[in-house]
């Protein structure tokens, strides 16, 4: 009986093994495809084209059908928001290689980027007289990709920095400053706040949603037009409506939050690292709600971003805590997420006379030599105390000045050259004797 077993569970193991090995070849397939697509996108769209909707993937359903429709289709294309009633994009398919990613973005006065990812409706629900898209209904599918990498089918609202607006969606009226996720049920919307602070009214009460919260508005089944009951209470964030978000592909990237948040309830240091020895970014005064992006391995400090962008390292004891589970870990600090492809690595000169390229990040080192206006530099490395880049440019490595360049890179996300030569000792102005100047009242 085991001689004859033995065969079986050989050729078992062997089919499981294959099944596991085409799986993983099949996981690796798709997370390069999707982020070909992601890629793809990038170039095409991330251009701050305000008064616009731009298709990044798949051709959407659009409304009316027809022209308007049919200028939609390509990837790049460009369509006036104002003519356009509503828009159906389609889910990722299963190998990551296509699937619905627009751009939705309204002119002032009501400035925020929709983005639309996977397979998300959206109609303008606005009355007439008011701008177009201020009012939305959104509706997610809950089908999901078969690409592993692939995220949930979401609507991500996000303001320009320090511009809040206000929009209605699904008949909740939300005061938007920062960044918002939006995603439905039968009968619920989830909204989920992933940066700065929003507020959220329906059926006659308010909800005020911090960094990693959530709430959930109830609807009749198939009515999102109008809530049935006002927003819940708020919750510290459901990570997976969020896993594999491409954040990149927003027009201000931002690292993802872990559940909940924190408050500072007297001034604490903002550090570069999780250690009291560790050289402070900034003191950061007493009632500051901030994000929490992960901790460190000791679980005594969390990596924090204030509502101004800027991270750092907090000691966990010195704050009030309102988290959830924190699953993200590192000691070392992350760099914030990078542009896909070129994006994400390349600049242009824009010095109608070209620009001088520097030995190190300041106008006294050397020259090494003049780029001319509107070449391309591939981005290295940013100063640690100037505002430069260190630039490849035909196989020639310097610094240039930031100013005279236009990039869509996230600068905060190059890494930092450490190896430059100090910053020049200042010009010493005449007449002075150290630090100090004579006292004109004194005698010598």
């Amino acid at each position: 009986m085991q001689k004859r077993l033995l065969p079986i569970m050989i050729t078992l193991v062997i089919t499981l093994l294959g099944v596991v090995w085409v799986m993983a070849q099949d996981g690796a397939e798709c997370t390069t495809s999707i982020n070909q697509l992601w890629t793809v996108a990038s170039d095409a769209c991330i251009k701050q084209t305000i008064g616009f909707i731009c298709n990044g993937g798949s051709p959407p359903q659009v409304e009316p059908a027809g022209p308007v429709s049919n200028a939609l289709n390509p990837v790049g294309a460009l369509v006036d928001v104002s003519v356009v009633d509503a828009m159906r994009t389609p889910l990722i398919a299963s190998n990551g290689a296509a699937g619905g990613l627009v751009w939705l973005r309204p002119a002032a006065p009501i400035r925020y980027t929709g983005l639309l990812v996977g397979d998300v409706t959206v109609f303008d629900n606005t009355p007439e007289g008011f701008p177009s898209w201020q009012a939305s209904i959104v509706i997610t599918s809950s089908e999901r990709s078969g690409c592993a990498a692939a995220p949930r089918s979401a609507y991500a609202l996000q303001t320009p920095f320090g511009e809040p607006t206000s929009v209605a969606i699904n008949g909740v009226s939300i005061g938007l400053n920062g960044t918002l996720i939006v995603e439905t049920t039968a009968d619920q919307t989830i909204f989920a706040n992933l940066s700065g602070q929003s507020s959220l009214y329906a059926v006659g009460q308010e909800v005020i949603l911090r960094p990693g919260e959530q709430t959930t508005v109830l609807y009749s089944p198939g009515n999102f037009s109008a809530p049935i009951a006002p927003p819940a209470l708020s919750a510290p964030l459901d990570g997976t409506l969020i896993q594999n978000f491409p954040v990149a592909l927003l027009d201000r990237p931002i690292i993802l939050p872990q559940p909940g948040f924190v408050a500072t309830d007297g001034a604490v240091n903002l550090r570069v690292s999780p250690s009291t020895d560790a050289a402070v970014i900034v003191q950061v005064p007493g009632g500051q709600v901030l994000s929490v992006l992960g901790k460190d391995s000791s679980g005594q400090w969390y990596h924090v971003r204030l509502d101004s962008g800027e991270t750092g390292w907090m000691f966990a004891e010195l704050l009030i805590q309102n988290v959830g589970s924190i699953q993200t870990v590192y000691d070392a600090t992350p760099l914030p997420p990078q542009r896909y492809g070129e994006l994400g690595r390349t600049g242009k000169v824009v010095a109608p006379a070209g620009v001088n390229m520097r030995q190190a990040p300041d106008v006294t080192f050397p020259l090494v030599m003049t780029v001319p206006d509107g070449a391309r530099v591939t981005l290295l490395a940013r100063s640690p105390y100037s505002p430069w880049l260190k630039v490849d440019f035909n196989g020639i490595i310097g610094w240039l000045a930031i100013i005279t360049l236009e990039t869509q890179a996230v600068l905060e996300a190059l890494p930092i050259d450490y190896n430059v030569p100090p910053p020049p000792e200042p010009t010493r102005i005449p007449g002075s004797f150290g630090n100090a100047f004579p006292d004109p009242n004194r005698g010598g």
